[in-house]
């Protein structure tokens, strides 16, 4: 059985964040291991048992990078979203997918962010918070994000006179 795939899907530049994203992820975990390695160096330790789970850490740390950089094509293809009348969806996940429905009822109120990577790629993430939980849909371009809010919040509204 083919999984359904929601219509609306990111801009190409959030594969750029995601690559920006892994990398300052690989430097701060290399740069964690080197400490680490020159402490146990400086102190004699670096040897035997230590020397193999200081080897082991690197290969763990450049096995992880390379496969989340391998993957994020294959991420994007399922990272989506889509709005109806009663709730909004949001697709994710490239190994164990999910679609989760937030009923457009239970949305509490409605956040922007825009981190350093997003800002750089002129794209933007949208925060839905309801009771339970937050939703995030990270990588609209600010145009469609701002216009996407401002569609939620009025369709919350809506949701909140009919009750």
């Amino acid at each position: 059985m083919a999984y359904p795939l929601l219509p609306k899907q990111m801009p190409e530049r959030i594969k750029r964040v995601w690559r920006k994203s892994n990398i300052l992820s690989l430097v701060i975990f290399l740069a964690s291991g080197s400490i680490v390695a020159a402490i146990l160096l400086f102190n004699d330790l670096l040897q035997g048992t230590w020397l193999w789970v200081a080897v082991g850490y690197f290969v763990l740390v450049a096995g992880i990078f390379t496969c989340s950089q391998l993957l994020i094509p294959y991420r994007y293809k399922f990272h989506r979203y889509e709005i109806t009348p009663e709730d909004l969806a949001f697709q994710s996940g490239y190994i164990f997918r999910s679609i989760t429905y937030v009923p457009i009822n239970r949305i509490q109120h409605v956040e922007t962010e825009q981190g350093p990577f997003l800002r750089k790629e002129n794209l933007m993430e949208i925060v839905i918070h309801t009771a339970a939980t937050d939703h995030h849909l990270a990588g609209l371009d600010v145009e469609e994000a701002m216009a996407l809010r401002q569609q939620i919040i009025d369709m919350v509204k809506v949701a909140k006179e009919d009750v």
